[in-house]
């Protein structure tokens, strides 16, 4: 990884779980592909603890460009710990890509506790919140959100590590397993609503298949999904369905794509990316455009169409 901020927010991030799980116990997935000097990689790693089902570490670049690192706790069910998600990445710090949250799993009332950290930090950031409708649907009232605006790293890492640090304090090492069966498929539930949407609109998934193929994101899917309470909706298969009709569609040969382009893409709905795609490689075709950009993919959604 070539960003300092990543490596500073993945040392934090160990530092605070300490105890917890072990830096050096894990299952690893990883796969990397070059492409005319610009390669992508995936590093995926999952972790086991006392309390916890699963905790889910991607380390990841994107045509040599964009960075990011993604993380994902959960609990077991009958523990009731808030599930907590942070994600950092784009184009640090000019377009950043950032997602830090304590999600409850068994009520949604405002923690006061947590909201005084949310404050905290809320109130020296700029350029917070999303316009995508399903990352607030998974969030909390609590969570910090940037996306793809300009903010400070050193914000940012304080910021998870108060968060971390708050999480691992108020919730994971006071937790006992003594929820109500009901308690208990209320949090099963609420663990599945979360994983259902972030796994229906993680863009990450279609970059895999295309660059990697189905059996590495059918081995992410069951390693990020899996873990009780399992998620069995969506498939690699369905991806590939996705990105096979995508690639029968496209007139554009050996066209490419810009990476702001493809984080353009990335705001539009998931139901709607591959129709966008086929039309413009297929407009990029017939003017022989090698290389979509952003202001090409702009241009032809607002109705230019160059």
């Amino acid at each position: 990884m070539k960003s300092p901020v990543l490596d500073k927010s993945v040392e934090i991030i160990f530092a605070e779980l300490k105890g917890i799980i072990s830096e050096n116990e894990f299952t690893e997935f990883s796969a990397k592909k070059n492409e005319n000097e610009k390669y992508t990689q995936t590093i995926f790693r999952t972790y086991e603890g006392e309390k916890m089902s699963r905790m889910v570490l991607e380390q990841y670049t994107v045509n040599s460009k964009a960075y990011g690192v993604v993380l994902n706790i959960y609990s077991k069910p009958e523990y009731g710990i808030p599930i907590l998600t942070f994600q950092l990445g784009g184009q640090i710090p000019d377009r950043v890509i950032f997602v830090l949250d304590m999600i409850p799993i068994i009520q949604s009332e405002v923690n006061p506790e947590i909201a005084s950290v949310y404050k905290k930090h809320a109130a020296g950031m700029d350029n917070l919140g999303s316009s995508q409708e399903w990352i607030n649907q998974i969030c909390s009232e609590n969570a910090l959100i940037c996306q793809y605006k300009p903010l400070e790293p050193e914000k940012i890492l304080k910021a998870l590590f108060d968060y971390l640090g708050f999480w691992r304090d108020k919730f994971y090492l006071p937790a006992i397993p003594g929820l109500t069966l009901q308690e208990q498929e209320v949090s099963t539930g609420n663990i599945l609503k979360f994983k259902s949407l972030l796994h229906a609109n993680d863009a990450g998934l279609d970059i895999y298949l295309k660059k990697f193929g189905k059996a590495m994101v059918t081995a992410i899917e069951s390693a990020a999904f899996g873990s009780a309470p399992a998620l069995e909706k969506e498939t690699g298969d369905d991806l590939e369905k996705q990105d096979t009709s995508i690639e029968t569609k496209s007139q554009g040969g050996n066209i490419t794509w810009s990476d702001d382009a493809e984080l353009y893409l990335q705001d539009a709905p998931k139901f709607i990316r591959a129709k966008i795609r086929s039309n413009a490689e297929k407009k990029a075709g017939e003017l022989g455009i090698m290389e979509i950009s952003r202001e090409f993919i702009a241009n032809l959604r607002s109705g230019s169409g160059t």
